[in-house]
């Protein structure tokens, strides 16, 4: 029994080496005849490089078979060997005479290891029978079908001379082993991850022809074999496509996040127009409430009308989602299409998430005009008879300065200015332990603790007594105050608008940003290349370059770090559906923690952050089917579903599963899509993958196409692809971009509703004091000089709103400008704001015309 892998998996071995029995597989173990199968017996056979005795003799490229009985004696010791006669002529030694023994490891990656030990020979055998056989010797590639010595092709380089009687030797008796040790003793000098066992033998009979002892031995052997063992099992392909997908990023929670803003400050707008509709209709109110109609009444009438309102901009909503979304998805799959890999995606309408979106909307505007209408209605029927808009002005006026500061209200701006800074302080000085959520929440706390600050300067611009020097500015920016709550919604709208546009652009990420940096999402490196086929000599090792064919002069300061590959879901974030068992890679941890390669955005808890890349190397106490790894935190968190100090559940080549541990997470880089190991424990669980299939390359700058072109001529037979890393990064990073566009449209109808939200705020004022403004004409007072007044009182409106704004995004944005890689957008964001404040100017300006056209003086005979 032998393998074209030349050594046995020890699971096979297992199974050839228990009597036959009944399983899953083979219910009844037919065509074992009566006597059963032969005893096997496991032998094991190397090439060694040399056999030397102390007497001086010397005989290079032997084979050695390790076996037990009747090859050795049952009683030969792991330090004994039996040679044969041509040997023991050869190096002029016999029995109880030392020889030495050297070879090459196998279990020492790409690097040829030579060790040596001595065995005593305890006796001599001639050179026939079963020693005279040639088939011991496995099939070894480059070797096995050799006419001659000269035609060996060993895969390394032979140093030691081929004597004439070598080459005879061969000729005539093949690799037929020279020398026999225990079966013990071999396999602990030359059992590898292969494997401990070159062939399995079943004494023939007589009796039994050799093709009914074969068809036993399978039988036997297939009997006792789990064909998981040897990576052979069915996977539920249909399900674990459908979870993966069932399991995908919901996109809708991402959107309502980000619309979460944009939600408020479309309520702060409704709550406004439907205030201001009401104040234009408070003497109908006020008539009603004196024909005896009661105050619940008559909210029922304004309630109707308001949930027509709201039910018909619910549905147009609706319709408008469903468009929207439509024009999301072909812009990802037209414009966008790099940011999902695809160009298959569609619309589904699910009837009940319509009925959801419906009823909330619906529901929150309601609830917005219940609180309008209650305050509205606390005002007599007398006050609404009185004047229409402007004769209760003065007296809310009076109420607002009348009305007590409320302290819970400065509390809680208190507390959020501190708990945001506390939160930024806490989060830099911690070394990037905080993500980027905590930043954007500190964010959100310090715009909570901008609009409580905004409404304590409106509130004192309100009771401001009159004592001061008058100036047209002063008298202008008191004008705010009088309608404290009006102004701070405008305010709002805008620092809501601006909160978004600001902190969604800062995150967007730049792949060319610190490229050659150590601690940037390269690594510092210039290539990365991926083979279809496996590399099995070392790149960065001349004799491995040499035996690629590949042009030495090229690679003069060219260094390689070379990762072993045990293929899975990509768990980047261009796999839109939720990967299951992710891409290994295998590394040795000291390749990449000397050069400081990439940066750590956190580490498990418990875990030295120090440690870096040596974090993979297995901690002492952690049980024995767990191993750590660390991957991308973008792949951890979104592709993957997890958090740092999770498991996943691997299956190792012989189907037995293990468990990796996460304990580290990569910012930003060319990794995503992977979880990386060590080396070690990689070849120990999947002893099969030979070589490598992934290659970090460092180069000098003006040799990176140099390089590219001579790997991709050289390794093109395995299928090799060799692209730049800050490519590879450009598209990971185009995916992150892509999204945030999307989401920064929300921040864009955000600043439209708050120019909106403006533009309302003063047409009221406006239309409240054109009494006002008609005395102080009749004063003389000239009209431009009135509109000055109103357009500088509402353009501080709008700059304390995107000051606000502002100023709490760049709280939200410090991961992002600190990180390597990170983009803050800066002119890109000064365009859109200076754009927005410039197109508030000239609505604001547009509005104070409007709404001062005509004779002021006209309503005078109203006052």
């Amino acid at each position: 029994l032998s393998s074209r892998r030349i050594f046995l998996e020890d699971p096979v071995v297992e199974a050839a080496l228990r009597p036959p029995r009944s399983n899953r597989w083979h219910p009844s173990p037919q065509g074992i005849p009566a006597g059963g199968v032969p005893p096997p017996l496991p032998i094991l056979t190397y090439l060694v490089n040399e056999l030397r005795s102390d007497a001086g003799g010397a005989a290079p490229y032997s084979m050695v078979t390790a076996a037990g009985a009747p090859w050795v004696p049952a009683d030969l010791a792991d330090d004994e060997v039996v040679v044969t006669d041509w040997l023991a002529e050869d190096l002029k030694a016999g029995p109880g005479d030392a020889l030495s023994m050297t070879y090459y490891l196998l279990d020492t990656g790409s690097q040829l290891v030579e060790r040596t030990n001595r065995f005593w020979i305890r006796s001599v055998v001639k050179l026939e029978g079963r020693y005279a056989d040639p088939s011991l010797m496995p099939e070894f590639p480059g070797l096995a079908k050799a006419e001659s010595t000269r035609d060996w092709d060993a895969g390394f380089k032979l140093v030691h001379p081929i004597r004439p009687k070598d080459e005879a030797y061969w000729k005539e008796r093949r690799g037929t082993p020279k020398a026999y040790i225990s079966l013990a003793a071999g396999q602990k000098i030359w059992a590898n991850r292969f494997g401990r066992v070159t062939a399995i033998r079943y004494p023939a009979s007589p009796a039994v022809p050799a093709s009914t002892l074969r068809e036993s031995v399978e039988a036997s052997v297939l009997s006792n074999l789990d064909p998981a063992r040897v990576g052979l099992r069915f996977q539920p392909a249909r399900g674990e496509a459908l979870r993966a997908a069932s399991q995908g990023q919901d996109f809708g929670g991402l959107f309502i996040g980000f619309s979460f803003f944009l939600i408020v400050a479309a309520l702060i707008l409704t709550g406004m127009l439907f205030a201001f509709g009401v104040e234009q209709r408070q003497q109908e109110v006020g008539t009603l409430l004196a024909f005896g109609f009661s105050p619940r009444r008559v909210r029922r009438v304004f309630r109707a009308e308001g949930f027509a309102l709201a039910s018909l901009g619910g549905k147009l909503g609706v319709v408008g989602g469903v468009y929207y979304a439509q024009a999301m998805l072909r812009g990802l799959g037209t414009l966008w299409r790099d940011a999902v890999g695809t160009s298959s995606l569609e619309l589904h309408v699910d009837l009940v998430t319509l009925a959801i979106g419906y009823a909330a909307a619906v529901g929150v505007s309601m609830a917005t005009l219940e609180w309008v209408l209650r305050r509205q209605a606390r005002r007599p029927a007398r006050e609404l008879l009185a004047g229409g808009m402007g004769a209760g002005a003065g007296d809310g006026v009076a109420a607002a300065v009348g009305r007590p500061s409320r302290p819970v209200i400065g509390w809680l701006w208190g507390a959020s200015l501190v708990a945001a800074v506390g939160i930024t302080a806490w989060g830099l000085i911690s070394g990037g332990t905080f993500g980027p959520e905590a930043f954007f929440g500190a964010g959100s706390l310090a715009l909570v603790a901008g609009l409580g600050l905004a409404s304590r300067w409106l509130g004192r611009l309100a009771s401001a007594g009159g004592g001061r020097a008058f100036s047209w500015l002063g008298f202008g920016v008191r004008g705010l105050g009088r309608r404290r709550s009006r102004s701070l919604a405008t305010v709002a709208l805008l620092a809501c608008g601006s909160f978004l546009v600001v902190s969604i652009g800062a995150n967007r990420l730049d792949a060319m940003r610190d490229a050659a940096r150590r601690s940037s999402g390269t690594g510092g490196f210039a290539l990365q290349a991926e083979s279809a086929l496996p590399v099995l000599p070392d790149l960065n090792r001349r004799p491995g370059r040499e035996a690629l064919g590949l042009e030495e002069g090229v690679f003069t300061n060219v260094s390689f770090v070379a990762f072993r590959v045990r293929a899975g879901d990509d768990a980047s974030c261009l796999n839109l559906n939720r990967a299951q068992r992710p891409r290994l890679l295998g590394v040795d941890p000291e390749a990449l923690a000397s050069r400081g390669a990439f940066s750590f955005a956190s580490v498990a808890r418990g875990s030295p952050a120090a440690e870096g890349w040596r974090l993979l190397r297995p901690a002492g106490g952690a049980p024995a089917d767990e191993i750590p790894a660390i991957g991308d935190a973008a792949s951890i968190q979104w592709a993957l579903g997890k958090s740092l100090g999770d498991t996943l559940t691997f299956e190792d080549e012989g189907g037995r599963p293990f468990r990796v541990r996460l304990v580290a997470a990569l910012a930003n880089s060319i990794l995503q899509g992977s979880l990386i190991i060590d080396e070690a424990e990689f070849t120990r669980r999947f002893p099969g993958a030979g070589g490598r299939q992934f290659f970090l390359v460092d180069a000098p700058s003006g040799e990176r196409a140099r390089v590219s072109a001579e790997l991709s001529r050289g390794l093109q037979n395995l299928g090799v692809e060799v692209v730049e890393t800050t490519t590879r990064l450009a598209r990971l990073n185009g995916v992150q971009n892509t999204y945030l566009n999307t989401f920064q449209l929300l921040g864009g109808l955000g600043l439209l509703l708050g120019s909106a939200g403006l533009g309302v705020v003063l047409l009221r004022n406006a239309l409240e004091r054109r009494n006002e403004l008609a005395v102080l004409t009749a004063m003389g007072f000239r009209a431009a000089r009135l509109h000055w007044l109103m357009f500088a009182e509402h353009a501080l409106l709008m700059i304390v709103g995107l000051g606000v704004g502002v100023g709490a995004a760049l709280l939200a944005v410090v991961p992002v400008t600190l990180a390597p890689g990170g983009e803050t957008p800066v002119r890109m964001l000064t365009w859109i704001l200076a754009g927005v404040f410039t197109l508030g100017l000239v609505s604001t300006w547009a509005a104070t015309r409007f709404a001062l056209r005509g004779r002021l003086v006209e309503n005078l005979r109203t006052e």
